[in-house]
């Protein structure tokens, strides 16, 4: 009795925390040690696996799991009812990373198996005495443990249930679908390698000494062989599902189904399209998606490496290239599976646990304080998160609600991934108000973001995972613009919300409703719109195959039908760089004409003895001596038309803005129309009024032909510098986003094995991109993070800190690009950052005149407050000699010690004398450079003598946004997009060139070597630019460049 209230009381208080750290406790003379999951959400595996393979075949095992992945009603049966629980168990612990969410009962009595003719899905355990009445249960699926085998209660096999002892060909009667034999052939190689049992492995070696070292010897080989085999069957889940990540929009929440089941062999669309349509599919899509999820990261780092096979083209969509999964080696996948098994794992014990009731809560302190002592004894940061976890936990149930809030708070800011942020959540929502108002007084409160954002309304909890994929490919029912947008965006057709609305205008004829509102796009229409969306994408899939003279870079846009040329018969294609004649029987190519050489395109009724009207289009070059060349399109002839000047028109400009994006914009445009046109073509409506619908679809051909405005204002342009090249950041974007900031983190040319230079960007959209600067590709790993990012500072070699609006500062790792920590205590936007001398610490500013200096290897900080009456409005922190530091206010510029005291003052006065606003500072050895924000002028000290040296006005200008030092010049940045060149190389400071960069704010200015500087601009424009010092080329050359542009 008195046992039984001791397990009573233990379990009323046990709180089995995650990691990789048991918890043991001593009853009497027995000592137990309670393994924890190594994940938040992940239950514990207490079973031998290793037994399943003595009881299943591995065969037997995979069709096991393609039951449970197809959410088939399941039942289990044995004549040892102890088997039941751990083997299904078992089944539970190999299917992760997907769970099991239904209903689930390891063990029915006789008395209640009516329960497994419930309808849905469920999962049950029933003595084997009952298996003659489970086999006439139609849909149910039997598991026999004792033999082995699989039963199905089909129609066929029910004579065959009355030979219980027969189960030769049960298997024959089930159509289990074969998971792909590539990824099975992997897990076998894998299983043979682990040692599953234990008398055979340990027979070599001495028998322990005691029976609690026997104990202790065999729980850790079962919880190794576990490991081992739990890794092997997650990476047979990465290998069958590693190409869902190629078809799912994780911004856009959208998996595209049925190009996922066209990209799979033949022999293995059986098993895809059975599981695709479950529940615990859509819930490991939600699991992908939801960067928290404690397997993401490593599903992620197994997957397989993906070789293009198709012709790669940044910003053409990317469904129409075909890709080949290359499969890892084995020694490969052994690595994997070792780096996912813990090597060590540490034992909290508990304090003795007592069986009087109302020495519970005396037990809890007990805990609370060994906890502690840990915590500041073990430096191990697995052992301090799972205390940490614990502690918290029990502080809360001790009713010390404030302190475990606390030690949850400390945890958090460990980087630990342990922290259970959806419990923080329920803590906050039942506290009282009194509880609310003291703990809002708390500096950590205060201080961590991550309370601000539990605080927020539980619907929009930004850490809950609420979000569901859609598989839907189109509307079932008519759709607004919203609705609209949404699915144009998940079917990738267009991201560009400008875009969207111009396909929808034209969908719907852009009429109006009798009550005055929009009109709404039918599904219908939008289902045949996208029928020939996705025929007209086969098309060039199957035709791009078999041609091998494009470029690598190159995407067929279009191929015409067998058609009339002067080449013969044959067909014509269209990529974003040429037009081509080849012959399908022959193989026979021929470039036609390249774009950039396209002089105009004309349509004209190609005469013959039997059509005198057979519409054609005839291609004039600009080449000299080129004959136009002419193709009878036909019917054809108008759509040809709209998608040739479209690409061509965009094209022309991309060349004038030197941006790529331009180029892959117009091809964009260019499938749409093409699309739209064709699926309008044997409509009843009138061919006039769809053309007129899809003149609004061809931008850029609309640009050429109207009074294009050319973003840079060549007549403007200096010859002392030349743009070199555009970046749209925001282009897989539905809205362009404010380039906040911008970072150049040098490679290294000696060193082939060292990363190639890049280009950091963070976007005003949450997002920091990242860019080699040797090819200017966006580089596939991209990060997101809680606030928008304003400030860079590289720290070292490995990292990156990155200061955000809600005061965080995260630590990125440069050769992962994932944020390594978050650095707390701004309460402000963190406004600055700089090095120390000795690159040994990090000194950063808030707009709250908040000033920390961290240690880069350890994190510990100081603090200060800037020592002003008023607000402070720290725009900017910078390192002066002896570690003294100036810090940039709205109206001033101080120099203080590394103690916040304030040793200068200079004042800022405008030309009134009425004090300025300043946005942008720029130290230098010997000269302060000031910007006023709300007029074009720069004031510039003598720190040698502290006197103002001159004063600069800028002509044009509304306000100086951002000053930048690059050799011997100074770039000074304004709110009416125009960049401006100071040369100081003869001491003096005086405007040499200026230029219109952007049609919005310059909002970051950073250099790129010794001969670029980029800037990037706010989100009307929302692009970067690249710019070469010095130009080579002169106004004139440049004035020359757009008159060549000949109007379509």
């Amino acid at each position: 009795m008195c046992l039984q209230n001791n397990l009573r009381s233990y379990n009323a208080v046990i709180c089995c925390s995650p990691g990789y750290t048991m918890q043991g406790f001593q009853m009497g003379m027995l000592h137990i040690d309670v393994r924890a999951p190594l994940s938040v959400g992940r239950l514990p595996i207490d079973v031998h696996l290793g037994n399943l393979f003595f009881l299943f075949s591995v065969e037997k095992i995979l069709d096991i799991l393609t039951c449970l992945l197809m959410q088939q009603n399941m039942v289990f049966v044995s004549a040892d009812i102890s088997l039941l629980a751990p083997t299904i168990e078992s089944f539970m612990a190999l299917i992760y990373p997907f769970t099991w969410r239904y209903v689930y009962v390891p063990l029915v009595p006789s008395s209640c198996l009516d329960l497994l003719e419930a309808p849905g899905t469920n999962l049950y355990g029933c003595h084997n005495s009952s298996l003659k009445k489970i086999s006439k249960i139609p849909g149910i699926v039997a598991v026999d443990i004792d033999t082995g085998n699989i039963l199905s209660a089909t129609d066929e096999c029910h004579n065959r249930a009355s030979l219980p002892n027969d189960h030769s060909n049960d298997d024959e009667f089930l159509e289990i679908p074969k998971m792909p034999t590539d990824a099975v052939y992997i897990l076998k190689q894998e299983l043979r390698k682990i040692a599953m049992n234990y008398e055979l492995e340990r027979g070599h070696l001495l028998t322990p000494l005691s029976l609690s070292e026997a104990r202790s010897q065999r729980a850790d080989f079962h919880h190794n062989c576990n490991s081992q085999i739990v890794a092997a069957f997650f990476q047979l889940w990465v290998h069958i599902f590693c190409e869902v990540t190629d078809f799912l929009k994780a911004e856009k929440k959208h998996f595209n189904r049925e190009q996922f089941l066209e990209s799979q062999a033949k022999n293995e669309r059986s098993f895809y399209s059975k599981v695709l349509h479950t529940d615990m599919f859509r819930q490991f899509l939600n699991g992908l998606i939801n960067k928290d999820a404690d397997w993401g990261q490593s599903f992620f780092r197994l997957l397989p490496k993906v070789s293009s096979s198709g012709r790669l083209c940044t910003g053409i969509p990317a469904n129409r290239l075909s890709k080949a999964i290359t499969k890892s080696s084995s020694g490969c996948l052994n690595q994997n599976i070792a780096d996912d098994i813990p090597q060590k794992t540490t034992t909290f014990l508990l304090p003795a646990i007592l069986g009087v009731k109302h020495q519970q809560v005396h037990f809890y302190q007990r805990c609370i304080e060994e906890l502690g002592n840990t915590v500041k004894a073990d430096s191990s940061s697995s052992m301090q998160a799972t205390c940490l976890y614990m502690k918290a936990l029990l502080q809360i149930a001790n009713g010390n609600t404030i302190e475990g809030l606390e030690t949850l708070n400390e945890l958090h800011v460990t980087g630990s991934k342990l922290c259970p942020l959806t419990l923080a959540q329920k803590v906050l929502e039942s506290i009282s108000d009194k509880e609310r108002q003291k703990l809002e007084k708390m500096d950590f409160f205060k201080h961590n973001s991550m309370w601000r954002n539990l605080g927020t309304d539980s619907k929009t909890f930004q850490y809950s995972n609420t979000s569901t994929v859609s598989i839907d490919s189109v509307p079932k029912r008519p759709v607004d613009l919203e609705a609209f947008a949404k699915h144009v965006e998940q079917l990738d057709i267009a991201v560009d919300s400008e875009v969207i609305s111009r396909l929808f205008h034209a969908l719907t004829f852009n009429k109006e409703t009798d009550d005055g509102e929009q009109m709404k796009v039918m599904p219908d229409v939008f289902k045949r719109f996208y029928d020939v969306w996705n025929k007209q994408e086969s098309d060039c899939q199957q035709v791009s195959a078999c041609i091998d003279k494009l470029d690598w870079n190159e995407c067929l846009l279009k191929v015409s039908a067998l058609v009339k040329t002067d080449y013969g018969m044959g067909h014509i294609g269209l990529t974003q760089k040429r037009l081509f004649y080849f012959e399908d029987t022959t193989g026979e190519y021929r470039e036609i004409i390249q774009l950039r050489d396209i002089d105009n395109v004309e349509k004209f009724n190609w005469l013959s003895v039997f059509s005198p009207r057979n519409p054609a289009l005839r291609i004039y070059s600009k080449v000299k001596g080129a004959k136009p060349f002419r193709v009878a399109l036909k019917r054809d002839c108008d759509i040809w038309s709209a998608v040739i000047k479209e690409v061509w028109s965009g094209r022309l400009i991309s060349v004038q803005e030197k941006d790529i994006h331009l180029l892959q914009q117009a091809a964009r445009n260019a499938l749409i129309a093409d699309a739209f046109l064709t699926s309008f073509q044997d409509s009843k409506l009138s061919w006039t009024e769809v053309m007129a619908a899809a003149t609004n679809l061809c931008y850029f051909t609309n640009l050429m032909h109207g009074a294009f405005e050319v973003i840079l204002s060549m007549d403007d342009i200096s010859s002392s510098f030349t743009l070199a090249h555009r970046i749209n950041p925001s282009a897989t974007e539905s809205e362009r986003a404010t380039v906040e900031a911008l970072l150049y983190i040098a490679g290294s040319a000696a060193n082939e094995d060292s990363q190639s230079s890049k280009l950091w960007v963070s976007l005003g959209s949450n997002k920091v991109v990242v860019y080699d600067v040797a090819t200017w590709l966006c580089e596939s790993r991209l990060i997101s993070v809680e606030s928008r990012v304003y400030c860079f500072l590289q720290a070292d070699d490995k990292t990156i800190w990155a200061g955000t609006r809600d005061g965080l500062i995260y630590v990125i790792d440069m050769e992962t690009v994932t944020s390594e920590r978050q650095l707390h205590g701004h309460n402000d936007t963190v406004s600055g950052m700089c090095l120390s001398q000795d690159s040994r610490r990090v000194y950063s500013g808030s707009l709250d005149g908040h000033v920390f200096y961290r240690d880069i290897a350890t994190f510990e900080s100081t603090d200060f407050k800037i020592g002003t009456e008023k607000k402070s409005d720290l725009i900017g922190i910078w390192l002066n000699a002896k570690e003294t530091l100036w810090c940039g206010l709205k109206d001033s510029i101080l120099l203080i010690t590394d103690t916040g005291v304030v040793l200068k003052t200079l004042e800022l006065y405008d030309v009134w004398g009425k004090p300025g606003i300043i946005e942008s500072i720029l130290i230098q050895q010997d000269r302060i450079w000031a910007g006023f924000s709300n007029f074009g002028e720069i004031v510039i000290w003598n720190t040698q003598s502290w006197t103002e040296q001159s004063r600069l006005t800028l002509d044009g200008c509304t306000g100086i946004t951002n000053i930048f030092a690059t050799n011997n010049k100074v770039c000074v940045g304004t709110r009416c997009g125009m960049l401006n060149i100071i040369d100081i190389s003869s001491g003096s400071a005086e405007v040499s060139s200026h230029c219109i960069a952007h049609h919005d704010i310059i909002r970051s200015i950073c250099s790129i070597g010794d001969k670029y500087i980029a800037t990037g601009s706010a989100s009307r424009d929302g692009r970067i630019a690249i710019w070469r010092l010095p130009l080579q080329r002169t106004i004139l050359e440049a004035e020359d460049a757009i008159q060549q542009i000949v109007v379509p």
